[in-house]
């Protein structure tokens, strides 16, 4: 596909409304389960309509590079077997290079149905006419047993409050001495586990701090300052 065209200034203005009012409103049906986050990100309820589209949040939530983002937000058009369809997709998210994407969050159930693959290449033509890129999100990507355990610890531990002495205590250690595991800081701050690990994961959500992932957290697990810090 081309390059995407520029955003008309309607667009422009579509988009920024999106993240404060919905293009649907999402309300209890048969057969959809409405489920409600709580973003440490844009400080509000994220409401959403299936526990993967509320668990997805937990990404959008804490990727560093994402500065906001919002369910069900623009309405758009597309045309499929000579007809024309509306569609909202599940996610718009605003990253910090400025750039906006739209996201469709799917099962495998749902992707594995016939129609689904003409229905979805139609979907993105239709948002690449407004200069929108729309990206389907997985289940696989989404429900990665361990990347999803530690985000949930993030969420558990966040929070937007001033940092404390112990926070800047941490950040300092950090800055002073390079990377270093959990264990090691809380022996140096005088902490134990059950205290300096919610500070990390404090400090995880806001960006200010970094690790992987890709392995369960615990004090074994080595944190080093991050890019926003």
């Amino acid at each position: 596909m081309s390059a995407l065209p520029s955003l008309s200034t309607a667009t422009l203005i579509a988009l920024e409304s999106a993240f404060d009012t919905p293009a649907r409103n999402l309300t209890k049906s048969r057969g959809k389960n409405i489920h409600r986050y709580v973003s440490a990100k844009m400080g509000k309820r994220v409401t959403v309509e299936s526990f993967l589209e509320c668990a997805a949040c937990y990404h959008f939530d804490f990727e560093a590079s994402i500065v906001r983002f919002c369910s069900q937000p623009i309405r758009f058009s597309y045309c499929l077997n000579g007809k024309t369809h509306t569609y909202v997709p599940d996610f718009l998210v605003q990253f910090d290079s400025g750039e906006y994407t739209l996201y469709e969050v799917k099962s495998d159930m749902e992707r594995s149905k016939a129609e689904f693959q003409s229905e979805w290449e139609a979907k993105v033509l239709g948002a690449f006419k407004l200069g929108l890129e729309l990206e389907l999100v997985t289940e696989e990507e989404i429900l990665d047993e361990i990347i999803f355990r530690n985000l949930k610890l993030l969420h558990r531990y966040a929070s937007r409050d001033n940092l404390n002495h112990f926070h800047q205590n941490l950040l300092t250690t950090l800055k002073l001495n390079g990377a270093q595991t959990a264990q090691s800081l809380g022996l140096q701050l005088g902490l134990n586990g059950r205290k300096i690990f919610p500070l990390l994961c404090n400090l995880l959500s806001r960006n200010l701090l970094q690790t992987s992932l890709e392995v369960p957290l615990s004090l074994e697990s080595e944190f080093e300052l991050g890019c926003y810090a």
